[in-house]
């Protein structure tokens, strides 16, 4: 073969290399699905969801009806969030006694808990949380109460965020009520000033031991919150005043009025209680909202309506609002997830659902627009309840547990009011010394 033709050979080989290579290397068409076998349907394979799975446990340390209701609306969201498993469990809140250590007993492995919001800031302070800023979606934050924000808020951070609010009220029986006078001869009515809780307070005391008034002693919020109702005072003042209102102030003589005369016996849901209260077994009782509203429905309309709510205490710029927050463990590996849920389980329509259901009001300003059925909460003052902001301290709920201790003490008389002044300030040097 010539020089010439062999050149001519290679350069048709090398051409046709070119042609044919796009081809050698092209994918290969994908292949049809085989045919599901006769009788079987063909299944195609579960989706791959973007999100890593996350298996949040929750800890509630709410009564049982609040804990089934949100057990309800945790498998909603379960639902719509396949990605996000839930596993709530129940802490019996008459259980626990000493926050710090109890929370480290059972909840210290939780990613979220559901707590008195009273309780937040001691925990954040003592370092068990994490920040929850960000659990607040689109305008959650600035729908806020200023008095239910206050306890949450700790150097420069949310560490809660509210489920519901729950403030407490007095119950009046309308006839025992009108029964009684004052000094004056005129009728009493509704609501009581400081001089008309202490002419009542005596009437009814001059009537013997019978007690007429219930209030439940292991819960320091009810005491203070009628301390502050027969004294005129912010109930919230009665946690940090060492001499005025103790021993011989206006709290003492609050105090002196209900020896001998107090019910040992709680308000609570059941009929029972409400229909003593109907009958006139009791003239006034101090209990949540949402007990007070609960125990009346439950009776007759004719029962129901010899007894009437009173919401004056609201009229301070303080009143425990009795609400609990949500909250994240600082240890969580599930921070997203967590944040997640909780904005779902505080979101609005929830918030008026908690309410049909269990009579908690929301902490929603714009829930209140168009629902007649609930106490209106908007348009008031702002220096009313809960348009005002208090200096809630983390030490708090270790006041309010001395409250109840100290009013055991004087109830058995182991604790005389002379003594009162000298062992609460000592008490409150004790906490500004550990602070």
């Amino acid at each position: 073969m010539t020089r010439r033709k062999y050149v001519v050979v290679l350069m048709l080989l090398m051409l046709a290399v070119l042609l044919t290579s796009p081809w050698a290397s092209a994918p290969e068409p994908d292949l049809a699905p085989d045919a599901a076998p006769e009788g079987q349907e063909a299944t195609l394979e579960e989706p791959v969801f973007a999100e890593q799975h996350a298996d949040l446990t929750v800890k509630i340390m709410q009564d049982e009806d609040t804990f089934r209701l949100l057990e309800k609306q945790s498998e909603d969201f379960e639902r719509s969030h396949p990605d996000i498993r839930v596993h709530l469990e129940r802490v019996d809140p008459e259980g626990v006694t000493d926050l710090l250590d109890d929370w480290h007993e059972e909840a210290d492995g939780a990613d979220v808990a559901l707590v008195p919001s009273l309780w937040v800031k001691r925990l954040a302070v003592s370092g068990v949380l994490m920040p929850a800023d960000s659990a607040f979606e689109g305008d959650a934050m600035s729908e806020q109460f200023e008095a239910i924000a206050a306890p949450l808020k700790w150097n420069g951070y949310m560490w809660g965020v509210p489920h519901h609010m729950d403030p407490y009220v007095v119950v009046w029986n309308r006839a025992r009520l009108a029964a009684a006078s004052r000094p004056d001869g005129s009728a009493l009515t509704l609501p009581l000033g400081t001089d008309d809780w202490a002419s009542f307070g005596a009437e009814m005391a001059s009537e013997g031991s019978r007690p007429w008034l219930a209030i439940d002693e292991r819960d320091s919020a009810a005491l203070l919150t009628w301390l502050g109702a027969a004294t005129g005072l912010r109930p919230d003042l009665l946690l940090g005043d060492s001499h005025g209102q103790w021993g011989t102030g206006p709290a003492a003589a609050a105090l002196d009025t209900l020896r001998g005369s107090v019910s040992l016996r709680a308000p609570d849901g059941g009929a029972a209680f409400w229909q003593a209260m109907a009958t006139g077994q009791y003239a006034a009782a101090v209990t949540r909202l949402s007990v007070a509203e609960a125990g009346i429905a439950s009776l007759g309309s004719e029962a129901a309506a010899g007894l009437s709510i009173d919401r004056s205490g609201w009229d301070k710029a303080y009143a425990f609002e009795g609400g609990a927050s949500f909250v994240i463990g600082a240890r969580t590996p599930g921070e997203s997830a967590a944040k997640t849920w909780i904005a779902a389980m505080t979101e609005t329509q929830l918030q008026l659902d908690n309410y049909d259901a269990a009579g908690y009001l929301p902490v929603y300003r714009t829930a209140y627009a168009d629902r007649r059925t609930m106490p209106n909460l908007t348009g008031r003052g702002a220096q009313q309840f809960p348009n005002w902001a208090p200096e809630v301290g983390p030490d708090w709920p270790s006041l309010m547990n001395k409250i109840g201790l100290f009013w055991t003490d004087w109830r058995q008389e182991r604790l005389s009011l002379a003594d009162w002044p000298a062992r609460w300030s000592g008490l409150l040097a004790d906490l500004q010394l550990h602070d």
